[in-house]
């Protein structure tokens, strides 16, 4: 990452991990096959995220 932001100039932004985005992941699509699923709101989605540690304004939803 560091490489590529020097040879590109960009600024580093909001980044995730491999184990951030496993810890993510398995509550966000843990029910998506049930037959009774239903989209979750905004603030249950930011409640998954709050609760793996994406905070900070990027990642904010409400």
């Amino acid at each position: 990452m560091d490489a590529w932001l020097e040879r590109t100039g960009h600024k580093r932004g909001a980044t995730i991990d491999l184990a951030q985005m496993w810890a993510l992941v398995q509550p966000w699509y843990a029910d998506r096959l049930a037959p009774e699923w239903r989209g979750r709101s905004a603030r249950e989605a930011q409640a998954i995220m709050d609760d793996v540690g994406l905070t900070g304004e990027f990642w904010r939803l409400v």
